[in-house]
């Protein structure tokens, strides 16, 4: 609770800043979500579609006193190796996002996020940076890994 409070209190302060900046200062603030601007968030809560596209190895959080980036404690949720690939489901328990991981540039990476009943929610595709994809909320939600090269698509199952 006092992490919440203290997360509400920080987020305030940088409002009431904002509000007071001339235009000049407020078009030169650090963009969320980088090292200079950390996007903060509290235990078991993740940052929400905020990281929706966003890169999980540069993307910053401020999270128990530390600026982190949400691949630091990745995990591989699910992984596919049949047909000679090895396709990883990503996940990240702070920020509670996830993400897909190739092999190399050979295979397509795709990422989808799935509501609860099974409908799409949003899907990213393409190489965010080495070998990966961009990251999707995983909070309450499900995701799936997909990766293609030609017409032959590899899926991991749902975390």
């Amino acid at each position: 609770m006092r992490a919440r409070i203290r997360t509400i209190v920080a987020g305030l302060a940088t409002l009431a800043a904002l509000a007071v900046a001339t235009p000049a200062q407020a078009a030169t603030a650090a963009a969320l979500g980088t090292a200079a601007n950390p996007f903060t968030i509290a235990a078991n809560s993740g940052c929400g579609s905020s990281c929706d596209g966003k890169d999980p190895s540069v993307y910053a959080i401020y999270y128990s006193g530390r600026i982190t980036t949400c691949s630091a404690d990745a995990i591989t949720a699910r992984v596919n190796t049949s047909g000679g690939i090895t396709l990883e489901l990503r996940y990240s328990p702070i920020c509670r996002t996830a993400w897909t991981r190739v092999p190399s540039d050979y295979y397509y990476p795709y990422i989808r996020s799935y509501y609860p009943d099974g409908r799409l929610r949003v899907e990213y595709n393409g190489f965010k940076g080495a070998y990966y994809s961009q990251m999707v909320n995983d909070a309450n939600l499900l995701a799936e890994a997909r990766a293609s090269a030609g017409p032959t698509v590899w899926t991991t199952g749902r975390y």
